[in-house]
This record gives C-alpha cells, structure tokens and sequence, in this order.
C-alpha cells in the first residue's frame, strides 16, 4: 500500500494525483450498496462511488505511485468483482473485493472528487463578460514583477483568464521578451507565421497587419481546426500618433445579440462559414459557426475574421439569415459601447484569449512614424494548467506557513 508521512506517527494512503490536501474531516462510515460505496464523513457530508472507479484508482495496484498513471489496463479490469467489505479508518477508506483483491483510498481526495475539483474548469476563475465602461483599457501589471513571482504571475493569469485580457507593462523593446513572457505560461504554439512573429511595415504584405490599415475586430487564425487559446503581443517600437489598439469581448456581444435577436444567435451558431487563407505557399480552410457553445449553451469560442472569411458552408436556404446574423454581430463589435481602445506603448504586452476577445487597430499613417510588435501564440490549456499548478503551490505554502505558526 502507497502511503505518505504527514507527520510523525501518521500517514494516509496516497492519491491518484499530486494535489497537496489539508487533512479534513475523517470517515464516519461505509457502507456497500451494489456496485457503489456510499461514503459519510463526520460532518455529515456523503458521496457515492463505483466500485470500478475505485478499484482502478487504488494507489499501488493500478496507480503507479511515482508517475500517479494508470497501470491496471481498462482491458484487465474485473468489471464483474464485487465488494463484499468496507471499512473507514481516519481519512482512509479501505475496500474488499470478492476475488481477494483489497484496495485503499484517500478521503480527503474523495472530497474533492465529490466537490467536483476533478472537472476541468474547477478551480480556475469564473469569467466575467465585460464592454468599454467597464474595461476602457486592459487591467495592467508590473511586467518585471510578474516574471520574478509567483504571487504576481498568479494574479495576471488569474485577471486573464477572468477577462479574456491583461496587459503587462515596463517590459522594455528587447527582441524576444514575447516568448519569455509565453514560457512562464506554458509552451509556445508556431505557425505558418512563424515561431515569433513580427507585425510592422513591410514590402509585399502577405497580411493586412503587415500595413497601416485599419484591422477590424477579429480573431488570429479562424482557419485552423483549433485557434490559437491565447495571443500575445509585445510592443517594442512605436512612434505613430494614431493607430491605437482595440480589444472586445466577443463573449460579451455574442450575449448581446442572443438578448436582441434570438434567430440571429441561433444562426451564428448553427450555420458554418469556410475561412481560409489566401497564399501562395499554404493553403488553411476550416468550417464553422462564428459563435460556438458548449454542452449547457454559454458561448465557448468565437471564430471570426472578415478578411479571411470565405464562402458559406450552410444550405442556400439561409445565407441570407447568415449575412443578416454575422452584420449585426459586428455592428455591435465595432460599438463604441463595447470596444476597448488605447495606445499601444513601448514596453507594453498584452495577453489576451483569441478565442474570446477580437482585436484589432485603427489606421495609421506608416510614414507618420515607426511601429513594430512581436508576437506569439499558446494553448489555453496552457493557461489553464499554470493557474491550478500556481494555487496547488500557493495552497501548500500556506499550509506550511500554518502548520509552523501552530508550532
């Protein structure tokens, strides 16, 4: 049996994670209930667990205790073993199966799986729509400060993920600061623009960007399968008067138009448009809605760039509802009511969720000055598993702190 010292004397039976737990209330009792356990805890809190769960979740006999993986194949596991003892002993919950084979379970560990911790979206911060009162420029940070601690890097994410956006100030213009500031948050996603990408004048354009037009409110890379989660970019030189930067929270107006035209809602998230890019040497197309939703209906993602947006791909029957839809989708988008305009400074970056939050530019004149950004893209997940690894630790520091205080 896999077990950890928590102290001298006292142990518990390891967990098939490495999520540090205070010690919480013990096990009252156990009792068996056909294929289930049903679990009581002395503060009366109960949960109900298959025996099948717990069987391939025992620390030791199908859960390595190094690498916390599975090692019990889901092709060897007894579906048809049945518990014939339970028994609880402090935070321990321990299993007798019919074919001899007697497990150990963590209690604090099955709390959290009752309390949902164990759902992708636990523990991360709830988000919070948000239009131009409330968000007239992003919420900003001491760049150096974040990059040398956790407390602060845990905050900006904390404010990204919440937002869809936050900006970094102080950074200075040193080329590559982008993927210093990228690798703090996870891993650094290339693409046919390259690893890092600059975004300034240049001859020839093959983008848009790569000129002083205005940009309309979009996201990056509508034609990939999987956008890019997040987006990040460095200013490193810029001396134009105009140009300023706009951010708007594409969950925010998706709302706005489920709350002013349900069949405009219904066709931005139905009918599918083919976005592509238009290149000599790559040839990207992806179909889709503009507006995704997830299993319970809130908006998960918004896929939109008018530039690269292509033919529909929905029965002719519709388009004229889809042309109708996706105009008043970016009638509001470019609202002044919802759009999040400012200057985009030497020394600033700004992380924000591509597929959330549509950026874009104001005109500018490129003889008026010189404007250069560095760019580069990474994975939500990314995000996602830097914030519960930083409160995992933050957690454990101040149970430490806790633990020798009380001493």
């Amino acid at each position: 049996m896999a077990e950890v010292v928590l102290e001298e004397g006292t142990s518990r039976v390891l967990a098939p994670d490495f999520v540090p737990r205070k010690v919480g209330p013990m096990l009252a009792h156990a009792e068996v209930d056909g294929d289930f356990v049903n679990v009581t805890w002395r503060d009366g809190l109960s949960g109900r667990f298959h025996s099948c769960y717990l069987r391939e979740n025992d620390v030791g006999s199908a859960i390595d205790p190094e690498t916390r993986e599975k090692t019990l194949d889901i092709a060897d596991l007894a579906l048809d073993a049945r518990i014939v003892a339970a028994e609880v002993s402090g935070t321990r919950l321990n299993l007798r199966f019919d074919d001899g084979v007697i497990t150990h379970h963590d209690g604090d560990w099955l709390r959290d799986i009752k309390a949902g911790h164990h759902l992708p979206h636990s523990d991360l911060p709830t988000r919070h729509a948000w239009d131009a009162a409330e968000m007239p420029e992003p919420v900003s940070f001491d760049g150096p400060a974040v990059l040398s601690d956790d407390t602060a890097m845990f905050e900006f994410l904390t404010v990204t993920h919440r937002y869809g956006l936050a900006r970094l100030r102080g950074l200075g213009s040193a080329d590559g600061m982008v993927q210093k500031v990228a690798e703090k948050i996870g891993i650094v996603r290339s693409s046919s623009f390259g690893f890092l990408f600059d975004v300034e004048n240049k001859p020839n354009p093959d983008s848009a960007a790569y000129t002083g037009q205005a940009l309309s409110a979009h996201t990056d890379l509508p034609t990939r399968e999987l956008q890019p989660g997040l987006q990040l970019l460095h200013c490193r030189d810029n001396s134009c008067p105009d140009g300023y930067s706009t951010m708007v929270d594409g969950f925010r107006i998706a709302e706005e138009v489920r709350e002013t035209d349900h069949a405009a809602f219904d066709a931005l998230t139905s009918l599918n448009w083919i976005f592509t890019n238009r290149h000599p040497d790559f040839d990207y197309r992806f179909s889709a809605p503009v507006v995704a939703l997830d299993e319970d209906g809130s908006v998960s993602e918004i896929r939109i760039a008018n530039a690269l947006r292509a033919e529909p791909d929905m029965p002719d029957t519709r388009v004229s509802e889809a042309y109708q839809a996706l105009r008043l989708f970016m009638t509001f988008a470019r609202d002044p009511r919802f759009v999040c305009r400012y200057p985009f400074e030497p020394g600033d970056l700004v992380v924000f969720d591509n597929r959330r939050v549509l950026h874009g530019r104001d005109a500018f004149n490129p003889n008026g000055g010189y404007r250069r950004l560095q760019g580069c893209y990474v994975d939500r997940d990314d995000l996602f598993s830097r914030l519960r690894v930083l409160a995992r630790n933050a957690r454990a520091q101040a149970s430490t702190a806790n633990a020798a205080a009380a001493e």
